[in-house]
C-alpha cells in the first residue's frame, strides 16, 4: 500500500505542472496570434516570435530582468487569453521612429484561485539580433 501511495504522489508531481504547462502554452499561443492579428490589423509588418512561452518563468517568478535588445513590454492579467489588455493593444500598434521591433515574445503563467483560471501574461517587443549585437559596442 505504501509503495501504490509513492507511486501515485510522484504521477502527481509529474503530471500535474505537465497539464499547467499546457494549459499556459496554449493561452500563450492565443495571446501571440491576438498579439499578431492586431498588428495585421493596423497594417504593420510581421514580427518573428521568440519562442513558444519564452518568458514563463519571468512572468511567474516576476522577474524583470531582460535581455539586450528589449524595446517594450505589456503586463497584465486576464481570464481570457485571447482578448489583449489596452497596454498590450497599445504595444501591439505601436509606432517607432528610432528603434524598430522585429521580434516579440510572450510569457503566460496560470493561477487558479478559487476555481477560476487567471493568466499572468507578459509581451515583449525586442529589436532585431543584429541590431542587439551592434548596439553593445556603442
Amino acid at each position: 500500500m505504501q509503495r501504490v501511495i509513492s507511486l501515485i504522489s510522484v504521477f502527481l508531481l509529474v503530471v500535474m505542472p505537465a497539464e499547467a504547462n499546457h494549459e499556459e502554452d496554449v493561452a500563450s499561443d492565443a495571446v501571440a496570434a491576438a498579439f499578431m492579428q492586431a498588428r495585421q490589423a493596423a497594417h504593420l509588418p510581421k514580427l518573428e516570435r521568440i519562442g513558444r512561452n519564452k518568458f514563463r518563468e519571468k512572468v511567474c517568478k516576476n522577474d524583470k530582468r531582460f535581455a539586450a535588445g528589449l524595446i517594450n513590454t505589456a503586463v497584465y492579467e486576464t481570464s481570457e487569453p485571447a482578448e489583449l489588455s489596452e497596454a498590450a493593444r497599445k504595444l501591439a500598434v505601436q509606432k517607432y521612429e528610432v528603434t524598430v521591433p522585429a521580434r516579440f515574445g510572450v510569457g503566460v503563467c496560470l493561477s487558479k484561485n478559487s476555481g477560476t483560471p487567471r493568466y499572468s501574461v507578459l509581451i515583449a517587443t525586442y529589436e532585431s539580433r543584429w541590431n542587439s549585437f551592434w548596439r553593445t559596442f556603442d
